[in-house]
């Protein structure tokens, strides 16, 4: 059974990793392309830290000097007293203990504490975060709780959150046309390094992509969830082995001289009489598809290659070719192709140069329907 690598692709008019600097207001990043999705936007931030809409934010966080376990006794260091952004400083009391392991103090500590979470080391040292993040965030243990040289946990210091980028949000700018919206990205506060710059994701409009050039098609290998390139068989094989007989310019291959059609010089000279390139349009189709004919039964009979039978060209049941009657520079082609398995595929397209992709679309009923997503039958 034959295959190919399917190029025919529905494009996603997406942009990836577009580096911006920001603006000299410090807070303005203007994209290239206008965004089309605000949901669709992605920031990274010097290409490291992947910025959500929120920010990135971290709390404040101290690791004490001595490992466990500890001694507590009563009225030398069994109190720790601390203040937590800002607020009432908290004592807290813990009863005498010969050697208490780190484990069991920090379960303790943790129930009679407020505002901080309190963890272990690898090495059994204690650890103090804060739970709010941000500049915001302060933490500070008062000299008066002697357990805190117990712990090894310095006093009279403010160890306070960090906020690694501001967060962000979406403006539409009010200079701009409808169908064409230009966004900007607007930072909440200003970055602070001056060599700061950011990569963004979104999604553009058709008319501005450089993916598919606006013509809403993109001819490039794709890959699914293991890797491996999205292939093209049976009848989405017949398609696409038409398409690009169709799309090729006789000539082209020095090869192959046969392969190929004259579409792109007919319509280069479509503005003759009337009626008569249409006509050349439809017999210079015809005869490709029988020269590609021809090369799958060899491929079957004389090379012995399996050719199943819903990819084999069987027959051209019918081409019409008409120019638009609103843009001259248009012309439509239809074919309605059967395979072996006679399944009928109808393959419908606006030739223009130079992108001959500028129309896809096949609604006769009961046809087998072309589908750049998929290849499925229409009842």
């Amino acid at each position: 059974m034959s295959f190919d690598r399917q190029i025919d692709q529905v494009c996603t008019h997406e942009v990836y990793e577009e580096a911006l600097f920001i603006g000299t207001d410090g807070v303005t990043v203007r994209p290239l392309r206008p965004i089309a999705a605000i949901s669709s936007v992605q920031v990274r931030l010097n290409s490291l830290v992947e910025v959500p809409s929120w920010g990135v934010k971290i709390p404040g966080r101290i690791e004490g000097t001595k490992p466990g376990p500890f001694a507590i006794r009563s009225g030398v260091n069994n109190q720790l007293v601390l203040i937590v952004n800002g607020s009432t400083p908290q004592t807290l009391t813990f009863p005498d203990a010969n050697l208490i392991s780190s484990t069991e103090l920090v379960r303790s500590l943790n129930f009679a504490s407020k505002g901080v979470t309190f963890g272990i080391t690898t090495d059994q040292r204690i650890t103090v975060q804060t739970g709010m993040e941000g500049d915001d965030a302060t933490m500070m243990f008062d000299p008066a709780g002697t357990l805190a040289a117990t712990l090894g946990i310095p006093t009279r210091r403010v160890w306070r959150g960090q906020t690694v980028s501001p967060g962000w949000f979406v403006i539409n700018d009010p200079n701009t046309l409808d169908d064409r919206p230009t966004r900007f990205i607007i930072f909440e506060k200003k970055l602070r390094g001056f060599g700061d710059y950011v990569e963004v994701d979104y999604t553009t409009i058709r008319e501005e992509c450089r993916r598919c050039g606006g013509i809403g098609i993109e001819h490039d290998w794709r890959y699914d969830v293991r890797g491996n390139t999205i292939e093209a068989r049976d009848e989405a094989l017949l398609i696409q082995e038409i398409l690009k007989l169709m799309y090729t310019q006789q000539g082209s291959n020095p090869f192959h001289g046969w392969y190929g059609t004259r579409l792109i010089d007919l319509i280069a000279s479509k503005l003759g009489v009337q009626g008569v390139v249409e006509n050349v349009i439809v017999a210079d189709i015809q005869q490709a598809f029988s020269r590609w004919q021809n090369i799958k039964n060899q491929q079957e009979t004389v090379v012995g290659q399996t050719v199943t039978d819903r990819e084999y060209p069987f027959r051209l049941l019918s081409v019409m070719a008409q120019q638009d009657q609103r843009d001259p520079t248009i012309v439509y082609v239809k074919m309605n192709i059967q395979s072996r398995s006679e399944e009928p595929i109808v393959l419908e397209r606006g030739l223009r140069l130079p992108d001959p992709d500028d129309l896809i679309s096949a609604n006769t009923p009961g046809a087998f329907r072309q589908s750049l997503q998929g290849y499925a039958l229409q009842a």
